[in-house]
Order: structure tokens, then C-alpha cells, then sequence
């Protein structure tokens, strides 16, 4: 009989204190959640500097390695670098697209050209013009092709939609 006292009184005390535990980290969560900013990195350890969605494509976008379509590799899946894309030629506005036919990296310039010339935007003539002269080495992925190109030669010679 004492031992089965003994054991209930155990399974209560481990349950209550596991009760807690949770209890304790659902609070926590709940605070943190609080301070969670979801568009925004933390600098100097007290501001706040905020990111825009189109600041985030254009990050996934210039990360990458290479142009890539819509199906690349064996399986033909959907990179991350064309979701962006998509998203980028449905979001952005004109004007923010001509400005990233001057960025830094080759593959947002590219598909901030496809961006536009897709949707039937105007483009800035000066930097189409730049583009076309533009022999900066792309890669450039389809399907299972890798091949080495330039932005002249993806932008003047047209795209696979």
C-alpha cells in the first residue's frame, strides 16, 4: 500500500513540474513572438532597419548563381531563384524595375529585364541600351543544361517563358 501511495505521489509531483516546464516556455514564447519583427534586421543592437519585400527578392535573386528557369535539374523542380522572379514581375512597380537594370549583380539585372519586358512595361532606353552592350559572364540553367552565357546574350537574344 505505501509503495502505491508512494508511486502516485510521484507521477503527481513529475506531472505538476511538467506542467510548469510547459507552462514557463509557452510564456516565453509568447514573449518573444512580442518582439519578433518579421520584416526587419536588428543593427546596433537597438534600431530597427527594414527590409521590403522587394529587397528580399532581390537578395534571393542576386545570390544566385545563375539564371534558372522554370524547371531545372533531373526532376525539373522549381528553383527558389524563379519563385522570387515570379513574384518580383507581379509586385514591382516600373519604376523599381528599370532602377535594377542597374544593380550590381548581372543575374537581378537580367531578370529585372524579363520582369518588365514580360509585363509590357516601358523600359528605360539608357539602360537597355547598357544591357545590350553588357558581356558580364551569367550562367545560365534549364532543365538539366548548364550553360555559360553573358546578360548581352540572355537579354538580346530572348528567354524561355
Amino acid at each position: 500500500m505505501k509503495v502505491r501511495l508512494l508511486s502516485l505521489v510521484s507521477v503527481v509531483l513529475v506531472l505538476s513540474i511538467k506542467a510548469y516546464e510547459t507552462k514557463a516556455r509557452e510564456s516565453n514564447d509568447a514573449r518573444r513572438m512580442a518582439i519578433f519583427e518579421p520584416e526587419s534586421d536588428l543593427v546596433d543592437g537597438n534600431q530597427f532597419m527594414f527590409i521590403s519585400p522587394l529587397d528580399s527578392l532581390v537578395a534571393i535573386l542576386s545570390e544566385s548563381k545563375a539564371v534558372k528557369e522554370q524547371h531545372v535539374g533531373f526532376a525539373g523542380i522549381t528553383p527558389k531563384e524563379y519563385r522570387a522572379f515570379e513574384t518580383l514581375k507581379e509586385t514591382a512597380e516600373q519604376e523599381e524595375l528599370n532602377n535594377l537594370l542597374t544593380h550590381h549583380s548581372p543575374i537581378v539585372r537580367v531578370y529585372a529585364y524579363r520582369a518588365l519586358y514580360a509585363n509590357e512595361m516601358e523600359i528605360n532606353v539608357d539602360y537597355e541600351t547598357a544591357l545590350m552592350n553588357d558581356t558580364t559572364a551569367v550562367d545560365w540553367f534549364s532543365g538539366c543544361v548548364l550553360m555559360p552565357s553573358s546578360v548581352q546574350d540572355l537579354v538580346s537574344e530572348g528567354f524561355i517563358d
